[in-house]
């Protein structure tokens, strides 16, 4: 156990002495001899050095102590030290040690900035020496004190090694869940596959008997059909039959009247022979009627009969199919009856699977689960510290500047350079402000800021500030045309004008929140384009340029994949040597290597059109985009230097040029340029709208700056 400082004893106010505790100290201690020798430095030093005198002060205790009853007895006299009940007191005074001590331990917490709740190790550190001050005082009770405080710290000791300890399985278990995750998902997928495999099978055998049971009704309708069509010709066959009996019989009777008439004409004895021979021959050709139509009532009740018992017959055998047929579908019945029994034993082998996986998976979760909240205690306890040598990738001059500026400050330090890194802005801005303060409304602030007062900081984020300046655009765009083509209205006015009649009273609220926004996320291409042309630093024909020139590109590249979502390199190397202008084989492979590299397709060897083209999750612009725009720029800054030359050349470094003088210039820096090109220089140079009117001199520099942030080269 170290060794701790001890408190001096306490002064007696009323004669000045010192007063010791028998239990605790001794007069013949050295500090209390110098303390005794020198009052006035006994009182004078700090109370965290001065030994204490112990006081009886019972917590029960509601009375006064017997300093306070002999005061009571002196100053009330002695007829009246009955009159008074010194126990009516309510509130016993700490003895003085105790009250050293308590304000010893309230000065070092409020010193060092401990925390009201929770635990703490610094907390814990000045309990420890208010302790170590206890126990030193206490001599009799000094080494049990000791004893439990040395098995506290025994324990709080083995504690922090049991977590030490159990930092490396919270990683392992972090990567054994993960694989159980995958594994679970592997499997998951497999029985998703088989159980789609087994529902399309259940399918085409479902929509089969659907087609047998289809054919069974149309050979029931045509058994239908064919026993109509049989009935309908039995009837015919006995009418006709019937018919031709009727038939036969009148010309019977006509027969027969003809021969009596013939008889009766002719001679008696030939009439006797003719008739004897008549009645002789008659039994042999001819029938007695009678006895037909006795035979033909018997014809009739046994066709009856047949027909009934045809129709019988039809009537049960309706939904009796050939055997043969019956036979080549059981057959086949069968064979799917086996299959079916077989995919049912596999799907509940999978179900049983599937129900164990379930159960392990509960297990693998729960124990997750359990360890996610250990997890969060430990990371709340603990705060890892932020890897800053990764900024360096994301600010201007690399690792080697953010290692220049990084170097010998604190977290918060930190903070505020890389945020005036990535903004551009002053370090004093960036303060966690809830309200922005009105700029005025002077000429010299722009229109859709000016305002008195203050705005509500609505701490726009990325994704919204790049979907407000693309809704921006696609308006303002369809407004300039309907004026007049080629024309275009101011930026700030139409921006204000814009606020107003989206967000009424809260326009200068949004106003102030995309100013603040285009500040912050500067970085953003796209936002930083929109901020320039807003402010003045960059034409507004550049966004225009930029966009036509993405339009048509995308166009070209979908003519080429004629309905296809990819194109190969070569398509996209011809779109962009068609569509570009001037770009040299070096940009162009340059985008076709990105395009390979993050735009690449399902397709072998092929370049996704969407991907090349759409924003990110974040809302940027994809990588290609932002490559091709920064070739454009890095052009258009080369140019700008071959005129700057060209110029030096012409004039001699004059401090002023005209709008010939920059003419002749950018004929020398490009031959090859159009009068639209040169018209375009010397109007935007000057701020003219016709080359011919910029005949009055103008500053050098100040041509050179408009030129860099001119929309050249044109497409």
């Amino acid at each position: 156990m170290e060794k701790v400082g001890k408190l001096p004893p306490l002064l007696d106010k009323k004669n000045g002495t010192v007063v010791y505790n028998d239990t605790f100290g001794s007069a013949d201690h050295p500090d209390m001899q110098s303390l005794t020798r020198d009052k006035s430095n006994a009182v004078s030093k700090n109370i965290l050095y001065q030994p204490a005198a112990f006081e009886s002060w019972p917590a029960y205790a509601t009375g006064p102590t017997f300093g306070q009853m002999a005061l009571i007895r002196k100053h009330g006299g002695e007829g009246q030290s009955d009159l008074v009940n010194p126990w009516e007191k309510k509130v016993i005074p700490k003895p003085k040690f105790l009250e050293q001590l308590e304000g010893f331990l309230h000065t070092e917490l409020r010193a060092l900035d401990c925390p009201p709740k929770g635990p703490s190790e610094l907390r814990l550190q000045v309990y420890r020496e208010v302790f170590e001050y206890l126990i030193t005082d206490f001599k009799t009770y000094r080494p049990l004190l000791s004893a439990v405080k040395n098995e506290y710290e025994l324990v709080i000791s083995d504690l922090h090694q049991k977590i030490r300890e159990l930092e490396p399985l919270k990683q392992m278990l972090v990567t054994v869940s993960e694989r159980c995750d995958q594994k679970i998902m592997q499997i998951q997928e497999q029985e998703r596959q088989d159980l789609v495999d087994l529902r399309k099978e259940n399918i085409r055998l479902l929509q089969k008997i659907d087609s047998m049971k289809e054919k069974e009704k149309d050979y029931q309708a045509q058994i239908d059909k064919i026993s109509e069509e049989l009935s309908r010709e039995y009837e015919r066959y006995k009418n006709e039959c019937d018919q031709r009996r009727m038939l036969v019989q009148d010309l019977n009777e006509m027969r027969y009247q003809r021969e009596q008439e013939q008889s009766v004409s002719g001679g008696g004895s030939q009439l006797d022979g003719e008739t004897n021979e008549t009645h002789d021959k008659e039994p042999e050709h001819q029938d007695d009627p009678i006895i037909l139509k006795i035979a033909l009532r018997k014809c009739r009740e046994a066709n009856e009969q047949l027909t009934a018992k045809l129709n019988e017959t039809l009537a049960d055998y309706a939904n009796v199919v050939p055997r043969r047929h019956y036979e080549l579908l059981e057959t086949e019945y069968g064979k799917y009856k086996e299959k079916m029994k077989s995919k049912e034993e596999e799907n509940e082998k999978f179900t049983n699977e599937l129900e164990a996986l379930n159960k392990v998976y509960a297990q693998v979760v729960e124990q997750r689960d359990a360890y996610y909240v250990e997890l969060e205690t430990l990371k709340r306890s603990s705060t890892p510290r932020p890897r800053w040598d990764k900024c360096g990738d994301y600010i201007t001059g690399g690792k080697k500047r953010w290692k220049e500026l990084a170097d010998g400050k604190r977290s918060d330090n930190l903070v505020d350079i890389l945020l005036s890194e990535i903004s551009g802005a002053d370090i004093s801005s960036f303060t966690n402000q809830d309200y922005f303060q009105g700029l005025g409304t002077g000429d010299s602030v722009p229109v859709y800021l000016r305002f008195d007062g203050q705005v509500k900081n609505l701490k726009m984020d990325r994704i919204n500030t790049n979907k407000f300046i693309k809704e921006f655009w696609k308006v303002k765009i369809a407004e300039d045309a309907k004026i007049s083509v080629g024309t275009h209205q101011l930026m700030a006015e139409y921006l204000s004008k814009y606020l107003n009649q989206k967000y009424g009273e809260k326009s200068m609220e949004f106003a102030y929140n995309l100013n603040d926004a285009c500040q912050r996320f500067s970085f953003d291409s796209r936002i930083k384009q929109f901020h320039d042309i807003l402010l003045g630093r960059m034409d507004e024909q550049q966004y225009h340029k930029c966009a036509r020139m993405t339009a048509l590109v995308q166009r070209e590249l979908e003519k080429q994949a004629d309905g296809n979502t990819f194109v190969s390199p070569d398509e996209l190397k011809l779109a962009l040597g068609k569509h570009i202008g001037k770009k040299s084989d070096f940009h162009i492979n340059q985008l076709v290597e990105l395009a390979l590299s993050s735009c690449a397709s399902e397709e072998a060897n092929q370049i996704g059109i969407s991907k090349l083209f759409s924003d990110t999750e974040d809302g940027k612009q994809s990588e290609w985009l932002e490559l091709l725009y920064s070739q454009d720029t890095k052009e258009r800054l080369e140019l700008v230097e071959q005129i700057e030359a060209a110029l030096s050349e012409k004039t001699g470094r004059a401090m002023e040029i005209t709008g010939k003088e920059l003419r002749d210039a950018v004929l020398a820096a490009d031959e090859k340029v159009g009068n639209e090109v040169l018209e375009y220089s010397v109007c935007w140079a000057f701020d003219v709208l016709k080359a011919d009117n910029a005949t009055y001199p103008k500053p050098t520099k100040e041509v050179i700056q408009k030129l860099q942030m001119s929309a050249l080269p044109l497409l």
